[in-house]
């Protein structure tokens, strides 16, 4: 990136923006179990999946993940689209997956797929630390945690995806990607992969990773819109230039949000603020 493309990565505010502060573990209880809830009511009537599961799982939409275990497989939670006339969308609440397992050098924690567009996905309470082998490259390690191939939008509220050793923690290409309490750590390549122009939110959320690299990765720089409040980069309040790669054009458009996006309606309302 460019002198003058990490100039523009701070933006000219009318007040000064809010940074990350350590949370209340209680608040963030309270609005996990708040996104619990707006999920229970959200999916009232979808089939729901718990338990423990060795190897892919098929989801079809609509349906709620609730209080689940999931290892040794190659995709974990396929997503695809259900009845024409039914909601696309999945949630996942109280989820852990972790040792992953695949036989050639693709593989996802969670994903969609290109030809199930249009899909919402809803996460609460998940901890991901699949222990895919450490990034090499494409043609032997091309292992990411979240997938989101060709869907409407990721809302993710506490989420964790630890010790991160592969290529993207959250390769979304959805076309709104919305976190919110989400950390993410550990060397993997890229931490954050985003396709479209958004706008796209990171609210109270951390991304760490030793050593060089980005942290961030996005497709057009030209036109996207990143928007950000009370979160962290490496310890850092704001995304130094280095830690943000673009595929084409120069510097993303990046906000330091004065207030948090939750009160001004920004955001999906299945996310809530505790007071």
């Amino acid at each position: 990136m460019t002198k003058a493309g990490a100039f523009l990565l701070s933006l000219a505010m009318l007040a000064a923006p809010v940074f990350a502060q350590e949370r209340d573990a209680a608040l963030v209880a309270c609005e996990t179990r708040a996104a619990k809830e707006w999920m229970a009511d959200s999916f009232a009537g979808a089939k729901v999946m718990s338990g423990v599961f060795d190897g892919r799982v098929r989801v079809t939409t609509p349906a709620l993940v609730r209080d689940a275990h999931l290892s040794a497989a190659r995709i974990g939670f396929s997503v695809r689209q259900g009845p024409e006339n039914m909601p696309r969308q999945i949630g996942l609440s109280g989820v852990k997956i972790e040792d992953m397992r695949s036989h050639d050098r693709y593989g996802a924690a969670i994903k969609t797929h290109r030809n199930d567009p249009g899909i919402s996905v809803f996460m609460s309470d998940v901890a991901l630390r699949p222990a895919w082998p450490d990034w090499v490259s494409y043609d032997t390690t091309n292992y990411d945690a979240i997938t989101l191939d060709a869907a409407a939008a990721l809302y993710a509220q506490a989420v964790t995806i630890d010790e991160w050793n592969a290529d993207a923690a959250i390769d979304s290409k959805a076309e709104t990607t919305q976190l919110v309490d989400v950390v993410i750590t550990g060397p993997g390549h890229r931490p954050l992969r985003l396709w479209r122009p958004g706008p796209h939110y990171i609210v109270h959320s951390s991304i760490d990773k030793p050593g060089e690299g980005p942290l961030i990765w996005v497709k057009d720089c030209a036109t996207a819109q990143l928007r950000v409040f009370g979160s962290r980069f490496n310890g850092a309040r704001r995304l130094a230039a280095d830690h943000v790669s673009c595929e084409t054009g120069g510097s993303p458009s990046i906000e330091y949000l004065v207030e948090d996006p939750r009160r001004t309606g920004e955001l999906h309302p299945f996310f809530s603020e505790c007071p």
